[in-house]
């Protein structure tokens, strides 16, 4: 009964993990003007330790969003503490490789085309409250 919430909710938050980490669908090349070029320049302006801390924030964002997203999907089934964390893992590096196929595949959205692809995971959401509200009944 709960699959297809789980599935809406699964790719809600896929699209929230994209828009959060400004992978490909959202960033947008054509906006490299006063903000991007901010931000590269404080990319650029740092070296050694503390590039190393902007990268490990980047890096600790997206591993948060795709374990939760993991746990979403892969919840633990299995009586060894073992099988469930290499089956958890497993799920989390399926993830990360769906990332990298749909920033390979994928165009960029333009700008005005975000705000429509981040309320389709709000749509998707209030599907699921709807699901889940016909569940609890």
């Amino acid at each position: 009964g709960y699959g297809a919430a789980v599935l809406l909710a699964a790719a809600a938050l896929y699209i929230v993990m994209l828009t959060e980490n400004s992978r490909v669908p959202v960033d947008d090349p054509a906006t490299h003007l006063e903000l991007t070029m901010i931000h590269e320049v404080m990319i650029l302006d740092h070296s050694g330790p503390d590039l190393a801390l902007i990268e490990t924030g980047v890096w600790c964002k997206l591993l948060f969003y795709t374990s939760f997203l993991a746990s979403i999907i892969w919840f633990p089934r299995f009586d060894s503490c073992l099988v469930n964390a290499v089956l958890f893992y497993g799920v989390v590096a399926l993830i990360a490789v769906s990332i990298g196929v749909v920033e390979s595949i994928t165009a960029r959205h333009k700008m005005n085309l975000v705000p429509k692809f981040i309320m389709n995971s709000f749509a998707l959401v209030f599907f699921v409250i709807i699901l889940t509200m016909e569940f609890a009944q």
